[in-house]
This record gives C-alpha cells, structure tokens and sequence, in this order.
C-alpha cells in the first residue's frame, strides 16, 4: 500500500524516521551519562571535602594493634577498600552469565 503525497510533500523515507529515533537515542544516551558524570563528581567533591576537613591526627584501633594516624589517610583507605569489595562483591560471576546466555538460546 504505497500511500500517495501531496504536491509540495516530500514522501516520507522509512530510513529517515529510523535515523530520527536513532539519534534520539544516541542524544538520550548522551544525556544520561551526562548526568551521572555530574552525579560522580559531585559525590566526589563532597568526599574530597570531607577528608580534607577532618585530617586532625587520631587514634585508630586496628586489629592487633594501635597507632596515631591522620583522619585524612584512614577515610581515604576506607573509601577505595569500599569501592573496590563494592565493585567484586556487584559483579555477578562467570557461571551466572553462562546459564544466562544458555537460557536465551533456547526458543
């Protein structure tokens, strides 16, 4: 069913409208990691001036021992530690993917 256009009207190209909402996507895409950019530096600005702010010198019990270190290194060691057991810790493991991917095959 061709359908027909007006004097003036260009008719309309179906890769057009695919290109269209290819790129509004593309842009949306853009957008959204845009904010997260923001959103991460943000976060870290307040963490950059929350450590700066607290760098006194205290006392910090460990498991075997004791010892007079600055505020300042322990959050810091605290904050990568975190990031990086967050990061192992929210990856799902290789066996999981397996089955996933196994599971999609399957009509």
């Amino acid at each position: 069913m061709r359908r027909e256009h007006r004097e003036g009207e260009e008719p309309e190209d179906p890769r057009t409208q695919e290109d269209q909402d290819r790129l509004h996507q593309l842009q949306r895409h853009r957008q959204a990691r845009a904010v997260k950019v923001v959103v991460v530096l943000g976060a870290l600005v307040v963490l950059v001036l929350f450590i700066v702010w607290n760098s006194q010198r205290v006392p910090v019990n460990y498991v075997f021992f004791k010892a007079h270190n600055r505020l300042i290194w322990v959050m810091l060691a605290c904050s990568i530690l975190g990031g990086i057991i967050g990061f192992i810790v929210g990856r799902p493991g290789k066996a999981f993917r397996f089955r996933h991917r196994d599971e999609e095959r399957q009509p």
